[in-house]
Order: structure tokens, then sequence, then C-alpha cells
């Protein structure tokens, strides 16, 4: 068994934007498909094992909100604030609580230099180089995106159940394509679905996402990093693009 729930789903600033600086963060209500913490995916293994994928700066509220223990493991994917600084808000916690965290190696030097005061587990894994948490099987995967990203390949050993967990991308590399093939759920970047900023060459912008997703081979797939900068509400997203699933917070998947 794999159990997935979406503690988050929104981009690096969250819904509601800081300041409320758009029309949708203006009307968003809190617990409504609009109210959306950073993009962050806990997973509960067979023997109920927790582990949270990012650790983003709402992660104090999204472990309340959800009725979350503590997770025997934090598994990020690059070194971006919106992704790793939910450590920060952890440095009493941990001292406390032994936390074991893995990252890849850029991701662990910005720890190092950054917050290597809070003194967690820190384990580097390796692109492509598998490693298993109860009865799940997790391959870290090659994105592109800034220097060091890493998607997921979560596979439940027991049903042989497979999904792929790629956060934030502008593509990815023919050897993750591969691995990620057929699988039963794909997770993936939605940042700009619907608009375009220039000047942000590390995401897929809105004329390049439907054919990047077109040639994905998934049974489902889940569209996260939901921004309200780009003036639509959860039902606006699902019905303009209704072959995709639109990720809200409190979402869940099970594999069985």
């Amino acid at each position: 068994m794999m159990k997935l729930t979406f503690i988050g789903s929104g981009c690096w600033q969250g819904i509601p934007a800081p300041f409320g600086d758009d029309e949708i963060s203006k009307k968003v209500e809190w617990g409504s498909k609009d109210f959306r913490f950073r993009t962050s995916l806990h997973v509960e293994t067979e023997n109920a094992k927790s582990i949270i994928l990012e650790a983003t700066p709402d992660i104090r509220l999204q472990s309340w909100k959800f009725k979350l223990k503590k997770p025997d493991a934090i598994i990020i994917s690059h070194w971006h604030w919106d992704h790793l600084f939910g450590l920060l808000d952890l440095d009493w916690f941990v001292s406390k609580n032994p936390l074991v965290v893995y990252g890849n190696s850029v991701t662990k030097d910005w720890y190092d230099k950054r917050m290597g005061h809070i003194k967690v587990d820190f384990q580097v894994f390796k692109s492509y180089k598998s490693f298993q948490i109860d009865n799940i099987k997790i391959t870290p995967l090659e994105v592109n995106h800034v220097d060091k990203t890493d998607g997921f390949l979560l596979e439940d050993m027991n049903t042989g159940k497979k999904m792929a967990y790629l956060s934030d991308l502008h593509g990815i590399p023919e050897r993750t394509n591969q691995l990620i093939k057929n699988s039963d759920l794909v997770i993936t970047d939605a940042t700009y679905l619907a608009s375009y900023i220039n000047d942000d060459p590390t995401h897929l912008q809105k004329d390049q996402i439907v054919p990047f997703l077109e040639k994905l081979s998934a049974n489902e797939i889940i569209l996260t990093n939901i921004g309200s900068y780009q003036g639509m509400t959860h039902d606006d997203f699902e019905k303009k693009f209704s072959q995709y699933t639109i990720a809200y917070d409190g979402m869940e998947r099970q594999s069985s």
C-alpha cells in the first residue's frame, strides 16, 4: 500500500500570495480548493511509515492541518527555498526529535552553508540510484530545472504500482523519460500552465506544457505548483484542462 496526500499544491508563493496582490488571492477562503500551501506530498507506506516530499516554508501549518506525525524521512528535490527552507522552522523540533532528510549533493551544500546548525541526519542520494523506505522503492530522477534537480519514481514493491513526482522542470532527460514510462501516476509542474513569465527559463511556459504532457505515458497526470498570478480558480483550471487532474490541498490517491 502507498497512500498519497497532497499537503501543498501551490507554486513558490502559495495562494494567497503575499499581501493578496491579485484577484484570486483577494477572494480565496481558508479550506477551499483555491487555498494552496507550497507544493508538497505526504506518502504513507504499508507499515504506516511517514514520508514528506519537500520541506516547504509552510511545513508547520501543513503538519497541523493534515494531522501528520513526525516523518520517518523528508525527501527534497532541490535547493530552492520553497522546497528546502521549511527546515528552518524545524530548528527546535529536530533538537528534540532526530530527523532524516534526503537530498542531492547540491542541496546538501545549500543546507550546510545556510542551515547546518539544524542538526538533521542528511543522507545524500545520487540520481538513478534507488533506496528503499519500508515497501516503497524510491529512485531519484534527473529533471531539467536548476543545477542538480531531481524528481522521484516511487514504486510500491507489494503492488507494483508506480508514481513519478516531477515537481519543478522545463523538461526531462531521455533516461528519466524511459524510467517513468507506463507509470500509474505522474505528478508534475503547472507553474505557467495558463500564463507566461518570459524571464523564467527554469519552468515550461504556457504553450510548452501541454505538448510535454502529451508525450508522457501514464494512466493519470496530476498537475501541481498552481499560482494565483494565472488569474484562474481551481474550477477554471478543471474546465479548461479537463484531460488532466488538477491537484488541491488534501487530495488523496492510494495504491492497493
